[in-house]
C-alpha cells in the first residue's frame, strides 16, 4: 500500500519546491491526499501548485492555503519569484479548497488519512496544527527539509520560523529531518535540464516554464533539497540516518535558526549522508523519464 502523504510546501520562489510536487505525484510508492501553502502570498503559491497538479493529470488533489505569516512577526509581501511562469500555460487546475491549511490538514490526520506529512517550506502550518491539536501529533509522522546539521548557518525554513520549527521538533511525533548538509550534494546537471526542456508531457511543459523564470533570477541549476526530502518518505535507504536530540536557537544574536545537535534523548533522525548519485538517478527516471 502506498504512503498516505500531505505536502506543505512554499512553491512559488525555489523551484525545487514544483520538483518535489511531481516527484510526489510520480512515486507509486506515495498517495498524496492533499497539498497545503505557507509563507507569503499563500494564494498565489497555491495556483502554483493548482497548475502543476493539473499538469500531473492529478486534479482530484485538493489545495488549500495556510499562514501567510511565521508565528513572530510577518511574511513577505511579495509574488512568489516564478509566479509569472503561469502565463502561457492554460489547462487543468486542481481545486484549491475553501479551508484554511490547518483546517485540512486536522480534518485529514483526524481522520487517520495521512500516514506522513512532508513539509517543504517554514514550518509554521505544522506548529499551528500541533498547537492546537497535541493529540494528533502520535498520528502522523514528520518529514522535513529542514535545518543544517553540520554547517555553521540557519537553513532558510528554519530560520522564516523558527519558532514553529521549534514547536515542531518537540512534538512527540516520529521525525525525519533532511537538512541543507545533505540537499546541497543533489544538484541537476545540464543534461537533467535539457531532458526537461526536450520532454513532451504537459507537466514537463509547466515545470519548464517555472524553471525558466526561475533561473533567470538565480542563475544558477536547480539544487533538488525538497525533492529529496520526498525521495526519503519512501526511500530512507538513499541517505544515513542518525538518532539525535535536535533543538532550535531561538534567543541567538547571530544564531538564530540555528538548529543544534544537542545531548539528551533523541527526538529525530536527522540525515547524515546522501546516496546523491542513486537520488539524482531516481529523480532523472521518475521525473525526466529518462531511461
Amino acid at each position: 500500500m502506498p504512503l498516505r502523504v500531505v505536502i506543505d510546501t512554499d512553491i512559488g520562489d525555489d523551484i525545487d519546491d514544483a520538483f518535489a510536487l511531481a516527484l510526489a505525484c510520480l512515486s507509486p510508492e506515495l498517495e498524496v491526499v492533499a497539498v497545503t501553502t505557507v509563507y507569503g502570498q499563500v494564494h498565489l503559491r497555491a495556483q502554483l501548485a493548482a497548475r502543476l497538479l493539473g499538469a500531473l493529470g492529478r486534479d482530484d488533489i485538493p489545495v488549500a492555503a495556510g499562514s501567510p505569516n511565521p508565528l513572530v512577526g510577518r511574511g513577505p509581501a511579495t509574488e512568489p519569484v516564478y509566479l509569472e511562469g503561469l502565463k502561457g500555460v492554460e489547462g487543468r487546475n486542481a481545486n484549491i479548497a475553501p479551508l484554511h491549511a490547518v483546517d485540512l490538514l486536522e480534518k485529514l490526520i483526524s481522520a487517520g488519512e495521512v500516514d506522513v506529512l512532508i513539509t517543504i517550506g517554514p514550518l509554521t502550518n505544522v506548529a499551528l496544527l500541533l498547537l492546537k491539536r497535541p493529540d494528533l501529533a502520535s498520528r502522523v509522522k514528520l518529514v522535513s527539509m529542514a535545518g543544517a546539521y553540520t554547517m555553521n548557518l540557519a537553513e532558510y525554513n528554519v530560520r522564516c520560523d523558527p519558532e514553529a520549527a521549534g514547536v515542531a521538533f518537540s512534538a512527540g511525533c516520529e521525525k525525519v529531518l533532511v537538512g541543507l548538509d545533505v540537499t546541497l550534494k543533489c544538484q541537476m546537471t545540464q543534461d537533467m535540464l535539457r531532458g526537461l526542456e526536450e520532454g513532451g508531457e504537459e507537466y514537463m511543459r509547466i515545470l519548464s516554464s517555472y524553471t525558466r523564470v526561475w533561473m533567470a533570477k538565480s542563475r544558477h541549476l536547480p539544487i533538488l533539497h525538497d525533492p529529496l526530502a520526498v525521495a526519503v518518505a519512501y526511500a530512507p535507504h538513499l541517505v544515513k540516518l542518525e538518532p539525535a536530540r535536535v533543538e532550535v536557537e531561538l534567543a541567538g544574536r547571530f544564531t538564530r535558526g540555528y538548529t543544534v545537535v544537542a545531548g539528551g534523548e533523541p527526538n529525530a533522525l536527522f540525515c547524515r549522508d546522501v546516496n546523491a548519485p542513486g537520488f539524482l538517478q531516481l529523480f532523472a527516471e521518475r521525473v525526466l523519464k529518462a531511461s
